[in-house]
């Protein structure tokens, strides 16, 4: 029913009247004689989605919470929300079901079908057609999701559901859709309820366990070092070349010009990936030797724009990261100093940075042919750590030259794409570049924001790149001169009280509303040029410069001569 954010009308409080008619229709329609709703006022609002219009019906809270909704056509049942399941346990009768498919396919819009159930099934309470709730195993109590069951679950309790196929649940509302965003909720999933009262649910059917590999310490990110006894003149060239890549395309420090030692002390060999040794990987290690040679081989390359003679160079420019093969293609990874590991530095704000940590999932042909141990996300140094264990254990590493492993036809189907690359690729490959091209087609890339060390933005790592924050002056019709900031929700930072702060902090009138454009989110608007102190006032709320787009739309002034 909210698969896109529904549209939503102004709330109203709900008459007395009314809100005494509604609390017997929850009574009577769930068997739930006792319940009464907590605060004093109930608000209600229409509500327009792709599939229905209907009425929704709220808490009185500072932020409004929504408890139950109706379609406003047909005979349709009155829905709980899942946050009214948490405030009141019993008002529905609960199917469990694992984690991966509530991840994968329940907040991805699917329906729950019966194979992903976990019986036995409390068939007193769950009857085809009415109301029902989903719950991870895990936390029983707990309701995730509401639907509509499609199915007599009776004959499932005696003959199981492995084999059979079809749509047990059809799903309604989940935790995950668009009745959160249209409220803009920030609300976590809790692990437990405090007073549940649900019926008895029966534990977890045990299920064969599968073999894992004992647990152990990961090797370092990129650690070859501490695989090999020592880096090769090839491999400190590898991770010199990829630390450039990483600080054209990853560095939100980098101001150009910058002379060559600066650039290389404070940005370059910062960026060498966690676990390597800067003493091992450096410029005199390598085969250029010299930092000069270093910048001019890149400069040959197209990557780096120099100026000066001999030894005294200073980085002018770099190449467009969308144009360079090398850099369109770079998979970033942990550094040396992770800042998920160490924490954020300050930079001139009332408290921590906010920062961003890369993650990688697997595909299901990664899953099946590497020994991932039933892990969902990880980081680059452990699929490193899987590929060496894999390499290893299937004894593909060549006895003169470890460094160089002999592709199996597992491995080699894994690091090629296309009946081309087929064809042209070697069955000898160094390990570097296995796990580059593997990362490259078998993991997705995801993030995750944190407001700090301990405080994750989202519950679960987002797909693509962290979006930005964007800062517009522009003049409108009239000849007036705005600034509108949008794109600024997924930092947990509420329209509202921005608004407040920036009417404050610009002397200026400020207005909320929705952006034009795709995806349609909140957009603050304010009157006059204020982008600079816009942005001075997102970095103390934590907010990086790097994660903030900033555009002048307005021609300045001309100087009279």
């Amino acid at each position: 029913m909210f698969k896109k954010t529904p549209h939503i009308k102004p709330l109203s409080n709900l008459k007395n009247s009314e809100q005494r008619k509604l609390q017997q229709e929850v009574q009577k329609q769930f068997g739930v004689d006792e319940f009464v709703f907590s605060g004093n006022t109930v608000k209600q609002t229409n509500f327009q989605s792709t599939t229905s219009v209907g009425t929704i019906y709220l808490n009185d809270e500072k932020i409004p919470v929504p408890l139950f909704f109706k379609e406003k056509h047909g005979s349709g049942p009155l829905w709980p929300s899942v946050y009214a399941c948490w405030s009141h346990p019993g008002l529905l009768p609960i199917i469990l079901t694992h984690s991966v498919v509530i991840e994968d396919h329940l907040f991805n819009g699917a329906n729950l079908m019966i194979s992903g159930t976990m019986p036995p099934f409390d068939v007193a309470h769950l009857h085809k057609g009415r109301p029902c709730g989903i719950a991870n195993y895990k936390s029983p109590d707990v309701i995730i999701a509401v639907g509509t069951l499609k199915m007599d679950l009776e004959p499932f309790n005696t003959t199981g559901v492995v084999g059979h196929s079809g749509v047990v649940v059809e799903v309604a509302h989940h935790f995950a859709d668009g009745l959160a965003d249209a409220f803009r909720l920030k609300l976590d999933i809790p692990d437990k309820l405090e007073s549940a009262t649900t019926q008895e649910v029966a534990e977890e059917p045990p299920v064969e366990a599968k073999p894992t590999s004992p647990v152990t310490n990961p090797v370092a990110v990129d650690d070859l070092a501490e695989v090999l006894e020592t880096l090769s003149v090839e491999d400190v060239d590898y991770f010199m070349t990829r630390a450039l890549y990483y600080t054209l395309t990853q560095e939100p420090k980098l101001a150009l010009p910058i002379n060559a030692s600066n650039f290389m002390s404070m940005h370059l060999m910062k960026c060498l990936p966690k676990g390597i040794d800067a003493t091992e990987v450096n410029v005199k290690k390598s085969s250029w030797k010299k930092t000069a040679k270093y910048l001019k081989h890149f400069e040959k390359e197209g990557l780096l724009k120099l100026k000066g003679k001999g030894d005294d160079l200073v980085v002018v420019g770099s190449t467009d990261s969308k144009t360079h093969a090398g850099l369109k293609d770079f998979v970033p990874y942990l550094v040396g100093n992770s800042i998920a590991e160490s924490g954020p530095k300050s930079q001139t704000t009332n408290g921590p940075v906010m920062f961003a940590v890369t993650s990688f999932q697997p595909d299901s042909t990664a899953q099946t042919a590497l020994p991932l141990g039933g892990q969902r996300y990880f980081s680059g140094p452990e699929i490193r750590e899987v590929l060496n264990e894999y390499i290893t254990a299937n004894k593909l590493a060549q006895p003169n030259n470890p460094k160089m492993v002999l592709l199996n036809d597992t491995l080699f189907g894994m690091v090629t794409k296309g009946n081309e690359e087929k064809q042209t690729t070697k069955r000898i490959m160094a390990r570097p570049e296995i796990l580059e091209r593997v990362m490259k087609y078998h993991f997705k890339t995801l993030y995750q924001l944190f407001k700090d060390k301990d405080t994750p933005l989202t519950k679960h790592p987002q797909k693509g790149e962290p979006p930005k924050v964007h800062i517009i002056t522009e003049m409108k019709i009239g000849r007036k001169v705005v600034t509108r900031v949008y794109n600024f929700d997924h930092l947990n930072i509420r329209d509202t009280e921005f608004a407040a702060d920036l009417r404050k902090l610009c002397s200026a009138s400020t207005t909320i509303g929705k952006t034009v454009s795709t995806p349609v989110v909140s957009e603050i608007q304010v009157q006059g040029a204020h982008g600079p102190l816009i942005i001075d006032h997102l970095r103390e709320l934590g907010v990086p410069s790097s994660w903030v787009v900033f555009e002048n739309k307005v021609k300045p002034k001309k100087k009279r001569k």
